[in-house]
């Protein structure tokens, strides 16, 4: 169940327990530009891969002083609702902060060979104690009744170009501080599905998985119970389907599958993308007309 931990300070993986999991692990510094992108933090990632199914890299996102992001991260079969899982890495994040007490100790530490010892022997530590919670845990799906649900974004790329975008709240631009003119959202989306679009691509190249789920923190949200964000990926024949949401996640899931299902019926994705937008204009309009179909479930 618990498959690896690593430490990961702004692009550089400075412990990881099992080089199997390194290239899993890589897919954090994938993400690490969309958080800067967005001022979002990072909360947990879910992958599938044919040979092992299902897993999900639970991260612990720091924000430092000089605003470097540093990651402490845990992988394995965890539910997305696992408390346990969180409880563990937390522990994690205290014992490594207890042993190099700031990021420059744990920096200049990572680079003696006494470093892996002690990060293994901490990493024994939490397997044993957490190892039978984790297979006990009861997960019950949480309602969330009073978190609003909106959908945020959804795109469509190909080989990792992104091919539509379509923006549906445009109160992410005020991230940037930019006018909601037709110029500014056309940029922005535009930019924000080549990012998604690297991000599924290198996952699977690099990690010869493919990402599911991103779920995040939007840190400049006032409002905690609509503070949570998630990102979800899809593919219909070949194509990526991006789609970020903020609310309940489970009714969000259940939208992103019914908007896949509709969208799998369309000719377009039925030949390899040639290069040509052409044949998905009218995409932009589909798009629309599922989100308004699909609003009277939120």
């Amino acid at each position: 169940m618990i498959s690896g931990f690593t430490i990961i300070l702004e692009d550089d993986i400075l412990y990881c327990s099992d080089e199997n999991k390194y290239n899993a692990f890589e897919i954090v510094l994938f993400v690490e530009k969309l958080m800067k992108f967005f001022q979002w933090r990072l909360k947990n990632i879910c992958l599938k891969s044919k040979k092992i199914g299902r897993e999900r890299i639970i991260v612990e996102h720091i924000i430092t002083n000089a605003g470097q992001n540093l990651f402490f991260c845990c992988v394995g079969n965890f539910s997305v609702g696992s408390q346990e899982a969180f409880k563990m890495l937390k522990e994690f994040c205290n014992q490594v902060k207890t042993q190099y007490k700031d990021l420059a100790r744990l920096k200049f530490a990572s680079e003696e060979p006494t470093f892996i010892q002690v990060i293994n022997l901490i990493i024994d530590y939490l397997h044993d104690k957490y190892l039978e919670p984790l297979e006990e845990e009861v997960i019950y799906e949480k309602t969330d009744n009073n978190r609003k649900n909106n959908i945020l974004y959804a795109g469509i790329s190909a080989q990792g170009l992104p091919i539509i975008s379509q923006l549906y709240d445009k109160n992410l631009l005020m991230n940037f501080e930019k006018d909601k003119t037709n110029e500014n959202i056309e940029l922005f989306t535009s930019d924000l599905s080549a990012k998604l679009a690297t991000i599924s691509m290198n996952t699977q190249i690099r990690a010869k998985k493919k990402i599911k789920e991103i779920h995040l923190d939007d840190t400049k949200s006032h409002q905690n119970i609509n503070n949570k964000k998630v990102i979800l990926f899809g593919n219909i024949n070949g194509y990526s389907i991006d789609f970020i949401a903020t609310g309940n996640f489970y009714k969000i899931k259940s939208v992103f599958k019914q908007l896949k299902s509709k969208m799998a019926l369309d000719s377009a994705f039925k030949n390899d993308f040639s290069g040509d937008l052409r044949p998905f204009k009218h995409l932009k309009y589909y798009l629309d007309e599922v989100v308004k179909e699909f609003d009277p479930i939120f």
